[in-house]
């Protein structure tokens, strides 16, 4: 069964998109994406996430744009998803994870001062 998922889209007013920047620890492979993670009901989620990854409170509600089912491989493992994607507006913000998750922090470089940790 596919693990549920929220994208976040966060778009400012002058079109700007805020993507994560991460490194695969086992394959040194980057990759960008946008916030997002598991979901309990989708607009709580969101906002669990955006706060968790950017530091980003009072997240305007989502308009849901896109959904799939995907399967990718990253850290040794095989996961697949299905991701329900949603458009925010927000005002300009510089983003300061809160709470990463533990493999978070492993694979994302700037919490890491720029190297994914083993």
């Amino acid at each position: 069964m596919p693990r549920l998922a929220v994208k976040l889209l966060l778009l400012d007013p002058n079109g700007h998109l805020l993507l994560v920047h991460a490194m695969d620890p086992q394959t040194q492979t980057e990759c960008w994406y946008p916030v997002g993670g598991g979901v309990e009901p989708l607009q709580e989620a969101a906002a669990r996430e955006a706060y968790e990854e950017t530091g980003l409170t009072d997240l305007p509600p989502g308009i849901p744009v896109w959904r799939r089912d995907h399967t990718y491989v990253y850290y040794g493992r095989t996961l697949e998803v299905h991701e329900e994607w949603l458009l925010h507006v927000v005002d300009r913000f510089d983003p300061a994870p809160a709470q990463l998750t533990e493999d978070e922090a492993r694979t994302i470089p700037a919490s890491t001062g720029g190297r994914p940790q083993p």
